[in-house]
């Protein structure tokens, strides 16, 4: 049957898809290990040997290989995330998480990297305190892959405002950049898809905003997107989770701690290698 046919050869190729996908995110983290073992030894082996005036050519090359090295291991990690939720494996970690405070020092951590001044404009009207249930890694990744998304597309700052609707919250991220054309919004949310095809220009590898729908919908928020001349707006609903701030404090304290602080930093640099290359 031509019917039973055709859904077996999409059978095999989402399979095959998922075997590649799987496939090349190992290899890309062995290459890039291999590349950030290199860059270490030159460092170590060169520390204090070299004069002055040679030194200031090799520091800024081994940081441009710390950058490619965080890069390709973000393309591996949303490969591995891919192939996970194609397999319905794409399973979050969920716990009490503070959004407004999480999201506020992740802009601040982005405009103090920007150069040329900040990049994103922090808005909230959420009462400190107001925690929901959501998988703390995937928050930042959400955000920092919609920010990513925008920062490509304008030079002016990126709106980011944060306030309550309803028992829950409201985030949206808007860009006054030119807008997605026809073309992209048809097929918005297909992943490798980029607007590269339309205009010649490498605008990344076509699955951070794909990725950032996944996040949201898995975690059961909300995800609309809306683009026109005048720019783009992604709007997420989160949900109210059965938790108030009373009785938090320890919650709190936990989640403000200078190892959240790291975790988020580091996220914060592979979104600035992107952003560079």
């Amino acid at each position: 049957m031509p019917l039973q046919l055709e859904s077996e050869r999409l059978l095999q190729e989402e399979k095959r898809k998922n075997f590649l996908c799987g496939g090349l995110a190992g290899e890309i983290q062995q290459v890039a290990q291999g590349i950030m073992l290199a860059r270490e030894t030159v460092e170590l082996q060169t520390r204090g040997v070299l004069a002055e005036e040679q030194a200031r050519f090799v520091a800024p090359a081994l940081a441009d290989m710390e950058v490619c090295v965080r890069y390709l291991n973000y393309i591996a990690e949303n490969l591995a995330d891919l192939t996970s939720q194609s397999q319905g494996r794409l399973t979050p970690r969920l716990q009490p998480v503070e959004p407004a405070w999480q999201w506020q020092q992740l802009v601040s951590l982005v405009n103090e990297s920007c150069p040329g001044g900040e990049r994103v404009a922090w808005e909230c009207s959420c009462a400190e305190g107001q925690f929901v249930l959501a998988d703390e890694a995937w928050t930042d990744k959400v955000l920092l892959n919609l920010l990513m998304n925008a920062l490509h597309y304008t030079q002016s700052p990126v709106r980011v405002c944060l306030r309550p609707e309803g028992e829950g919250m409201c985030l949206t991220v808007t860009d006054d950049g030119p807008g997605l054309s026809p073309a992209l919004m048809k097929n918005l949310f297909k992943p490798f898809l980029t607007e590269s095809a339309q205009d010649g220009a490498r605008h990344g590898a076509g699955l951070g905003l794909y990725l950032a729908r996944e996040y949201a919908l898995s975690m059961g928020w909300g995800f609309s997107l809306e683009s026109g001349p005048s720019g783009t707006s992604v709007r997420l609903d989160i949900p109210a989770a059965p938790l108030r701030s009373e009785g938090h404090s320890a919650l709190r304290s936990a989640g403000r701690s200078l190892a959240m602080r790291a975790q988020q930093a580091g996220r914060l640099r592979t979104a600035q290698s992107c952003l560079s290359l």
